[in-house]
């Protein structure tokens, strides 16, 4: 079984119903397929996967992205796993075209698509340089609009968990997701550690997704803590303690309006 697709759910029934059919529509080799939908949501799926071909993983708490993901790797069967956001949608070949780039190139171990939203355009970056201590407050100080205009697959440093796709083995090597991420920089981390390895990440621009991106969440301070919490850990984990306080001294007047400030 080559292809294992997972799917943390927490608050997205009507999203993961639309991802799943859109599994089904557009993954021409369902027979080498396994899906596995792991249920972050208090409240139990139940027969709710009926119809949809998908196995589920029941936690019944908000356990995290990364820890979720871990624990349906474990059942995990195929030889590449993708990682799959409820609020993402396939394309025809989307798929396919991500595998193809694993056999171009066996050093490849992590591939993403480009990330599309209601104008065609991605609403967040979903790939890009090595962030750095600064740079993890810039793009959010600074974000613009994500492009990529080119047309042949390119190497970047990191592509977004809402739609990655990785050699099953790699991310056993790395010992999965680092579980002190709650949510945010799990993906970006995963991803310098598999290029401190010498792995490659890349991007397909002919494959791409449909993301409505933010869809689960709807306590925004809330989402921000969680975002900042794990800016700090990333930033320490891979740069040290003094570009740590550097960070938070200089993001302090952001943090207290995001957090406290916001409704």
């Amino acid at each position: 079984m080559p292809l294992t697709i997972q799917i943390v759910n927490y608050n997205s029934r009507d999203n993961l119903r639309t991802c799943l059919q859109s599994i089904r529509e557009n993954v021409s080799d369902r027979k080498n397929l396994q899906v596995s939908v792991i249920n972050n949501d208090e409240e139990k799926l139940g027969n709710f996967l009926d119809g949809f071909e998908a196995e589920l993983i029941e936690i019944n708490k908000n356990i995290g992205f990364g820890k979720a993901h871990n624990l349906g790797s474990k059942k995990a069967k195929g030889e590449y796993i993708l990682f799959l956001n409820p609020d993402t949608k396939l394309f025809p070949g989307t798929v396919e075209k991500m595998l193809e780039v694993f056999s171009a190139d066996e050093k490849t171990g992590i591939v993403g698509p480009i990330h599309i939203g209601e104008n065609e355009i991605s609403e967040e970056e979903h790939f890009g340089k090595r962030k750095t201590p600064l740079s993890t407050i810039g793009t959010k100080i600074f974000l613009g609009e994500i492009k990529s205009d080119a047309e042949n697959i390119f190497e970047t440093d990191w592509v977004s968990g809402g739609a990655m796709m990785i050699r099953k083995d790699l991310f056993s090597e790395l010992g999965g997701f680092d579980e002190n991420y709650f949510m945010y920089f799990e993906d970006v981390d995963l991803c310098l550690q598999a290029k401190k390895k010498g792995w490659k990440i890349a991007v397909h621009p002919e494959t791409k997704i449909f993301h409505e991106s933010g869809q689960s969440f709807s306590d925004n301070r809330k989402k921000k803590k969680y975002y900042y919490d794990s800016q700090d850990y990333y930033v320490k984990k891979n740069f040290g303690s003094f570009w740590l306080w550097f960070v938070k001294i200089l993001r302090f007047p952001v943090y207290v309006r995001n957090v406290y400030c916001k409704r």
